[in-house]
């Protein structure tokens, strides 16, 4: 199509149709030693302003290409960061659930994915995540949103865009802390279970979790080499905040370390996949919540609720029951943030109840009898003028 400079300017070009129409403007920028700009606008103003950052740009020597945002799509961009995983170039934890939820937001969102960088809003994003919320709970939909805010935002700084799409996005409001303490009577329904599991690592597994505290996926990451026998210890080198700390074993911990095979050939103490842990454990618990209601304890059919992780959060509320501090029981979790720690706090409110009644007969064996004097009751605290 013919164009024509636009008149007071060195950039801007009309296009213009055989018949005389103009249609849109074209700017041309070339200058050596910088990346080429040619980019087509509706909007003189918008072509104007276009033309005044590249020159900015230019004339601070950034080498910048502003074009880069409209040749790179958002699905390119997720595309970046599935090859980053797949190819080892960037290392983090859980890279199997990070490769899953990438994937599967390229196969759903075609739409979004079509989009140029440089065209996306942060509207489209709110959109995005008010159907999320539609599809799945507000936890599910956060994960996502941690996991597509970095990308976004590196993808947005080396495009040379003012801000990442998702930079304003609020993140939904999650009220997920679970509160559940495992009761002595679902503990041995659950046990017996275990112990009549396919594999016989499985309850050996659980007991260490419920007696450390430990995370399964830490746990499944121990070896022997590690393992200090005379300290009661197992150094984790690699644990979930990124930082090695100390397993601190009870006696019952290490005794189950010690009776495991395959201390000889070394490698992994427990020698079982993630996956088949948890479908024992499920199974396990499906069944002792049925035979507690063929024994006709239906209180006890609650053991069918539990999570593997619940054995955490019992491990270190045992410790607040024993009336350790809170540094002291974070030397046992790992954890490094006191708001954290307490997530896994949930004491009993019977004790809760008796620690308050003995706190109130201190309190009342600290007072004497009231004493009559010229008939208004004082107590011994008020001072008697002899």
């Amino acid at each position: 199509m013919p164009t024509k400079k636009l008149k007071g300017t060195d950039h801007i070009y009309e296009r213009i149709t055989a018949d005389g129409r103009l249609t849109s403007y074209q700017v041309k920028i070339r200058r050596k030693g910088f990346p080429d700009h040619n980019a087509s606008f509706d909007d003189l103003e918008a072509a104007r302003a276009f033309v005044r950052q590249v020159l900015h740009d230019q004339d601070n020597g950034h080498r910048i290409d502003r074009l880069a945002g409209h040749r790179k799509s958002v699905g390119l961009v997720i595309d970046d960061a599935i090859d980053d995983l797949v190819s080892g170039r960037r290392r983090i934890k859980g890279v199997r659930d990070e490769l899953y939820r990438l994937r599967a937001f390229r196969r759903r969102e075609a739409l979004l994915c079509a989009t140029a960088m440089a065209d996306l809003t942060e509207d489209q994003f709110e959109d995005w995540l008010e159907q999320r919320l539609e599809e799945v709970k507000p936890s599910t939909a956060l994960r996502e949103i941690r996991q597509l805010k970095p990308i976004f935002r590196d993808a947005a700084r080396q495009l040379g865009l003012r801000y990442s799409p998702m930079s304003f996005l609020r993140n939904p409001r999650v009220i997920d802390e679970r509160v559940r303490r495992i009761d002595s009577g679902e503990e041995a329904l659950l046990s017996a279970e275990l112990a009549a599991a396919r594999d016989p690592i499985v309850l050996p597994a659980a007991e260490f979790a419920l007696e450390t505290g430990c995370r399964r996926s830490e746990m499944l990451r121990v070896e022997w080499k590690d393992y200090n026998a005379k300290a009661g210890t197992i150094w984790l080198p690699d644990a979930k905040n990124g930082r090695g700390r100390d397993l601190l074993l009870t006696r019952k911990a290490q005794a189950i370390v010690e009776n495991l095979p395959g201390r000889a050939e070394g490698g992994r103490i427990f020698k079982v996949t993630g996956e088949l842990l948890k479908q024992a454990f499920e199974n396990a618990r499906a069944r002792a919540a049925g035979q507690a209601l063929a024994m006709g304890r239906p209180d006890l059919a609650t053991v069918g609720t539990l999570r593997w992780h619940d054995m955490r959060h019992e491990a270190i509320s045992r410790c607040f029951d024993a009336g350790w501090t809170s540094e002291q029981v974070m030397d046992f979790s790992g954890h490094v943030d006191i708001r954290s720690l307490l997530r896994y706090r949930h004491p009993r409110v019977d004790q809760s109840v008796a620690r308050l009644r003995a706190m109130e007969e201190r309190r009342q064996a600290h007072l004497l009898p009231p004493v009559e004097l010229t008939g208004r009751v004082v107590h011994e605290r008020v001072l008697i003028e002899s």
